[in-house]
């Protein structure tokens, strides 16, 4: 059983409104729970795959300003897990998990890498990443953007995109064998 807390520390004023919206947006997402709120800035749900998982994550650090907790245990308390585990810096991701390995530390280390690569990105990039990310390859997305094929690859290269392709692929590996470790 995966869940994950999500706490808004950007400093946007009327934060509860940006909170519901984003859960809002956020639960639309293929295999993501509804969301629950737990006061003005804290939202929490279960979610269904690893990938799934990853995939929540990486629009909460995209934002930049969600401090980020993930729970791995029993269905019974997972997203009593996820809480505990959220910390208080935006961009941050803590994993809470019982396991007697170092799962939960890979996982936070993944997330902190891919953190790194988003925070980093233009808005061209984004633009570049997320049409490949909806699966286009790189001729369809160039011609969707109204540029060269050769500028599209060189905006995913800028934007990190084989290293964040890698690291998501990692995050779902990681979380898997966690989710594993506890059956």
């Amino acid at each position: 059983m995966l869940a994950v807390h999500a706490r808004y520390r950007g400093r946007e004023v009327r934060r509860a409104d940006i909170v519901r919206r984003s859960a809002d947006a956020l639960q639309t997402m293929e295999g993501v729970g509804e969301f629950t709120f737990l006061g003005v800035e804290d939202i929490t749900a279960r979610v269904d795959s690893p990938s799934a998982l990853t995939d929540l994550i990486m629009a909460l650090l995209s934002d930049g300003n969600w401090a980020i907790g993930i729970g791995i245990d029993s269905p019974v308390w997972c997203e009593e897990a996820a809480t505990k585990a959220v910390g208080t810096r935006a961009g941050a991701v803590h994993v809470r998990a019982d396991t007697s390995g170092t799962e939960a530390f890979d996982i936070e280390a993944t997330f902190a890498l891919l953190a790194h690569v988003l925070a980093k990105r233009t808005l061209e990039g984004r633009e570049a990443t997320s049409l490949m990310r909806r699966g286009l390859n790189q001729n369809e997305a160039a011609a969707k953007l109204g540029i060269s094929k050769q500028a599209m690859s060189q905006r995913l290269q800028a934007a990190g995109w084989s290293a964040e392709s890698a690291g998501w692929q990692l995050a779902v590996h990681l979380l898997a064998l966690a989710e594993g470790n506890l059956r």
